[in-house]
C-alpha cells in the first residue's frame, strides 16, 4: 500500500522525468534543425554534398528514433500517473472508511459515557 508521501514523491519524480525528456527532444530538434540549415548554407561541392547529406540522413534518423522513444516514455509515464491516481483513490477511500469508523466509535463512547452518567445520576439519587 502507498502512502500519500510516496505518491506524491512518485509523482514529483515523473514531473522530473518528464521535463529531462522534454528537453532531450528539444535538444535533438535544436540539432536536427541546425543540421539541415547547414545543408541549406553551406557551400557545395559534391564531396561535402555527399558528406552532409550522410549526415542529414544519420540525424533523421537519429531524430526518428529519439521521438520513438520519447513517445514510448511518455506512454509509460501517462500510466504510472494513472496507476498512481487509482492508488491516491483508493488509500483516500480507506482513509475515509476508517474517519466514519472512528466518528461512530466515538459516538458510541458518548452514549456509553452518558449511560454510566445517568446510572451513577440514579444511584445517587
Amino acid at each position: 500500500m502507498y502512502s500519500v508521501q510516496k505518491v506524491v514523491k512518485a509523482m514529483n519524480k515523473q514531473k522530473r522525468k518528464d521535463r529531462a525528456r522534454n528537453l532531450a527532444l528539444a535538444s535533438a530538434i535544436g540539432a536536427a534543425s541546425g543540421a539541415i540549415m547547414a545543408l541549406f548554407i553551406a557551400p557545395k561541392s559534391d564531396s561535402i554534398n555527399n558528406s552532409l547529406n550522410q549526415i542529414k540522413e544519420k540525424v533523421v534518423d537519429a531524430v526518428v528514433i529519439g521521438k520513438e522513444k520519447v513517445d514510448e516514455l511518455a506512454k509509460e509515464g501517462r500510466n504510472m500517473l494513472e496507476e498512481r491516481k487509482n492508488d491516491i483513490k483508493e488509500v483516500k477511500g480507506k482513509l475515509e472508511d476508517k474517519v466514519e469508523d472512528a466518528k461512530i466509535d466515538i459516538v458510541d463512547s458518548m452514549d456509553e459515557h452518558y449511560d454510566s452518567k445517568n446510572i451513577i445520576e440514579d444511584l445517587k439519587g
